[in-house]
């Protein structure tokens, strides 16, 4: 019997490749719901990974949620309307100490076709505290998120940038069905 679960985990890294692993293991991935993500890692001593939503994602998310309360329909319309043109970023941040997670050492650049259209520097949270699925090492964590009021079409780039470590990780997200092959 565990033999095969080997069989089946080493099956599961290989068709699924290293983002299906660390999904199963409940260690961060990118997650860009609809859209790929390739990143660049530069920051080596801990992780950053982004999850992107866009504005289509959202409509739908509060859709449920305003159907799930009963709410009118002039109250859902109104939190549709105000849903983020470009969507929303969640950025997941780990490192080694809990001082060193603290999201106040980033700072966000987005990019459009070259040009920046988005910065902003990371929010002074403290981060929590490490678990067990954080792996062999266990890396305090913290998440930053934020909204985008400028419409970022179907491709573009985000860059989280460590002014503690003085490099950064760049991430090309492209919508799915825009993507070469």
């Amino acid at each position: 019997m565990k033999k095969i679960s080997v069989i089946a985990l080493l099956m599961s890294f290989l068709l699924g490749g290293c983002a299906g692993l660390n999904e199963m293991l409940g260690l961060p991935v990118n997650k860009g719901n609809g859209y790929s993500i390739k990143h660049t890692k530069e920051i080596y001593s801990g992780g950053v990974h982004i999850e992107y939503q866009d504005h289509d994602f959202l409509v739908e998310e509060i859709k449920k949620k305003m159907a799930n309360r009963m709410a009118p329909l002039e109250d859902t319309q109104n939190a549709i309307f105000n849903a983020p043109i470009g969507g929303r970023i969640f950025v997941h941040y780990e490192q080694l100490t809990i001082g060193a997670a603290n999201t106040k050492w980033l700072e966000y650049v987005i990019k459009r076709d070259g040009q920046e259209v988005y910065r902003k520097m990371g929010n002074n949270r403290i981060a929590n505290v490490p678990t067990d699925s954080s792996a062999a090492v266990r890396f305090w964590w913290n998440t930053d998120g934020f909204d985008i009021t400028t419409y970022l079409g179907d491709e573009f780039e985000v860059y989280v940038i460590s002014h503690l470590a003085g490099k950064k990780d760049h991430f090309k997200v492209i919508k799915k069905s825009k993507e070469k092959t």
